[in-house]
């Protein structure tokens, strides 16, 4: 398997390569081009040169040049084909005359091509036709010009190429792995750095590399997430601190209850107090358990939240008239206000989790609050909001407690309330429930003012009749 150090290092050499057989191949094709080019002019100039000097009766045996290239040949040849003279050719070749090339000038003016000398030397030949006195064309002359040294030229600008462009690939290899090198080096030492962080060591962290690039945000975002996962990690460690003095508590009333009763014989009364001691707290344990597996289903997405229409109304009145006279027993008022025009508050959800919800503020609300206090059920709605509210008058929340509320086993003590301050699960329940109905919940309150908790819950319609609650 490639490293990406070397995979990027091949990318680099792989595109600087096409680069290069581009730009190559379009330098050799535009200098083959360019002197192809300046041996057709020259051709044209010296045809055209023979042409005036034949048309003036001058002889055409004298040396004459082009711009560029002396000609390799002159030939005088007649409408059929036939040579009849052919001029400067050392070696005493003749060109094969093409017919076709014969009547593309008759018909089209004159013409160039390439052909070859006995299959051995290319040359560049133009047919230029020579009209008589009526512009009949009398017969053709033909300029040839070795293509020697355009080859020549070709296979020079070809041995620059084969030569530099593995040279450039090669010192582009090397400084694609020097860059690479450059580029990497922050993500090895973030692979260090990560290597050295396991579950018991989440404190490190990532060298913050100070740059805005992507380096730079991969080392925050790194962090982030390892913060995240300490956080994680904190939580799972106190979690289950928590869970496990909170199981231990009632455990160890039960076992001391039995104990004590097992050594010496009771009276059946004794016994019976006993039992009923060790069921208050079978019962206190069996609520924290159901708690401690919600909250733990809720967080592994177990839990799934029935959907139906839920009259809010309906069921606040319903949770009032069961808690009313609980309240009323510790000597609180407790009063139920409804805030609407008409008809019933509808949301879509789980009747039997939005009851819980409720009884859990209404709960808190009464256990907080000392005998003279109040407890208010508040409903109401704001557009397409239903608005539901637990106020009392109890001993409130402190500014140190008030943001740790809905955290699991958080509990704030108050000195009045002894060990009847729950096991912090409540509230952490209250606030799942309400996220899984797409809700808000949050809390104001004061010390020695009492609290207010607000749920909001999206509104589903509201209709002029109650719905029966399933």
């Amino acid at each position: 398997m490639l490293s990406l150090r070397l995979k990027l290092v091949l990318w680099h050499i792989a595109v600087v390569a096409l680069v290069l057989a581009v730009i190559g191949s379009a330098i050799y094709f535009y200098l083959s081009r360019s002197l192809l080019k300046t041996i057709d002019t020259s051709l044209n100039q010296i045809a055209k040169r023979i042409e005036m000097q034949l048309q003036s009766g001058e002889p055409i045996n004298e040396p004459y040049n082009g711009p560029v290239f002396a000609p390799k040949f002159v030939q005088i040849v007649e409408t059929d084909g036939r040579i009849l003279d052919q001029i400067r050719d050392e070696e005493e070749r003749q060109v094969p005359v093409d017919m076709s090339i014969l009547s593309q000038a008759l018909r089209q003016g004159p013409q160039i091509e390439t052909a070859s000398i006995n299959n051995d030397e290319m040359v560049r030949v133009i047919t230029w036709p020579i009209k008589d006195k009526g512009g009949e064309v009398d017969y053709f002359i033909r300029v040839g010009q070795s293509l020697r040294d355009l080859q020549y030229a070709q296979q020079r600008i070809l041995r620059v190429l084969l030569i530099s462009v593995p040279l450039a690939l090669l010192l582009s290899g090397f400084g694609g792995y020097f860059l690479a090198n450059k580029a990497l080096h922050p993500v090895d030492r973030l692979t260090k750095a990560a290597r050295n962080i396991g579950a018991g060591n989440l404190k490190e962290r990532v060298e913050d590399p100070a740059t805005n690039d992507e380096i730079g945000r991969l080392a925050a975002v790194f962090n982030e997430m390892i913060a995240r996962l300490e956080s994680a990690f904190e939580r799972q460690r106190q979690f289950t601190a928590d869970a496990s003095h909170e199981l231990r508590t009632p455990l160890a009333v039960i076992r001391g209850d039995i104990e004590v009763a097992l050594r010496h014989e009771r009276t059946p009364e004794q016994y019976r107090q006993t039992l009923a001691s060790a069921l208050e707290e079978i019962v206190r344990l069996s609520r924290l358990v159901d708690d401690l597996l919600t909250l733990a289903r809720s967080d592994s997405g177990e839990v799934t939240i029935a959907r139906a229409p839920v009259a809010l109304d309906a069921l606040c009145q319903e949770i009032y008239n069961y808690t009313s006279p609980l309240a009323q027993a510790k000597g609180l008022q407790m009063s139920l206000d409804r805030v609407i025009d008409k008809g019933s508050l509808v949301v879509q959800g789980d009747a039997k989790r939005l009851k819980q919800l409720i009884l859990n503020l209404l709960d808190n609300a009464i256990k907080y609050t000392p005998e003279g206090g109040s407890v208010r059920l508040r409903l109401s709605k704001d557009n397409s909001i239903a608005i539901l509210e637990v106020i009392d008058t109890g001993y409130g929340i402190s500014a140190q407690d008030l943001p740790h509320i809905f955290e699991r086993f958080y509990r704030h003590s108050h000195a009045s309330l002894g060990d009847a301050g729950g096991f912090g699960l409540g509230l952490s329940i209250c606030q799942w429930i309400v996220e899984a109905h797409s809700g808000q919940i949050r809390v104001e309150s004061e010390p020695g003012r009492g609290s207010r908790f607000i749920v909001e819950l999206p509104l589903m319609q509201v209709i002029s009749e109650d719905l029966s609650l399933t």
